[in-house]
């Protein structure tokens, strides 16, 4: 697979990083709606476009340091180069996350959901990107944070991967998120005996510190990392196949109710990344020639180019929107359905949040050149 993707920008990882921030959007674009129709419900599968991103993060980062290897300070590069990506709009967030809720606070006595950890502690924590290691400040001081701190953690880890990797043989490669998987369930099973009496199965749950955790998630991010050592599919047959047996036990485990699953969804739906990933790069490879080519997926290209800035600014969006109208429709006598309502407003949160992330990504990298000219 090395070969295959080698110095390219390739448009497969444009398409799935848009489909992922998509997801997210769909997630995060109902939790204000408290009527919708059940159906809808399938949205929350949404929140698995974080590990969409893990798993294209953890190859694309291979092809970043594969740049760097052999340069007398290939690490401290690669770090730069990662926190320049990072840290400038993750920042922003941090403080726009902060003047907007002090001002729906304010105005609209609403906590909207942009802040509600507003503490100077848990903020520092997040401004020096520990917080992926802190449950009281992991995911409450800007909307979203956790991924932060948790891609973080595992970007410390890029240059010792490499190393790692490279010097394996390709029949151990594959094996290796396997492994990290077995011991990442070993570490929270053990952790659910020793906390069991206090918490019982509640820190399983989705959207609690052990969902969010590295170890919980490092799983996704290998998946990527050995695919980049891996050789090149040659049989796309095999791998459609694999991603529909995936995604059916995907949906399957996440609405099980099983007091297990937000410990085992995150991986499935890494394995069902990492198959359509080889799919999708055998067909771009190979030159098919539907490939990138119709209407929606140069939308998802776009989305998917400038996916980093939408997860940061979506929630200005996505939260605000149904909130503020909640409270000001019926002040003006006026009632929406709320199934109605979401449906009007999908489309302009989607397309909010695409214009809103191309500003909020172009203000960004004129502070970055500023930064770097001085």
């Amino acid at each position: 697979m090395l070969e295959t993707i080698r110095n390219k920008h390739l448009l497969t990882f444009d398409i799935l990083k848009g489909i992922a921030i998509w997801m997210i959007i769909l997630v995060h674009s109902r939790q204000k709606f408290d009527g919708l129709n059940i159906w809808l419900g399938v949205f929350d599968v949404g929140q698995m476009g974080c590990q969409m991103f893990f798993v294209i993060s953890g190859m694309t980062s291979m092809m970043s340091y594969e740049r760097l290897a052999g340069r007398p300070h290939a690490k401290r590069e690669f770090y730069k180069k990662r926190l320049m990506a990072i840290i400038p709009g993750w920042y922003a967030a941090i403080f726009l996350a902060y003047v907007l809720n002090t001002l729906s606070l304010a105005f609209l006595d609403m906590n909207i959901g942009f802040a509600t950890n507003r503490q100077p502690l848990s903020i520092l924590c997040n401004l020096l990107l520990l917080h992926g290691l802190l449950p009281f400040c992991n995911n409450n001081v800007s909307g979203g944070g956790w991924f932060l701190g948790t891609i973080a953690l595992f970007y410390l880890a890029v240059p010792f991967l490499y190393k790692f990797m490279a010097q394996r043989k390709q029949s151990f490669v594959k094996y290796i998120p396997w492994i990290a998987e077995a011991a990442a369930c070993v570490c929270i099973v053990g952790l659910y005996l020793l906390t069991r009496r206090k918490h019982g199965y509640a820190a399983l749950k989705n959207n609690e510190f052990v969902y969010f955790s590295f170890v919980n998630q490092m799983g996704c991010f290998l998946l990527g990392v050995s695919l980049y050592f891996e050789k090149e599919t040659k049989n796309v047959v095999i791998e459609k196949i694999l991603c529909i047996l995936d995604a059916f036990l995907l949906l399957f485990v996440f609405f099980s109710g099983w007091k297990l699953t937000f410990v085992m969804v995150p991986f499935i739906m890494g394995l069902l990344t990492y198959h359509l990933i080889r799919w999708m790069l055998f067909l771009e490879e190979h030159g098919n020639v539907s490939f990138g080519k119709s209407k929606m997926i140069k939308i998802l290209k776009a989305y998917g180019q400038v996916s980093y800035y939408i997860y940061l600014i979506h929630g200005l969006f996505v939260w605000s929107m149904p909130l503020m109208l909640h409270k000001l429709l019926p002040a003006l006598g006026l009632y929406i359905e709320d199934n109605v309502l979401y449906l009007v407003l999908i489309v302009p949160m989607f397309v909010l949040s695409y214009y809103t992330a191309l500003l909020f990504n172009k203000i960004i990298g004129m502070i970055k050149k500023r930064f770097q000219k001085s």
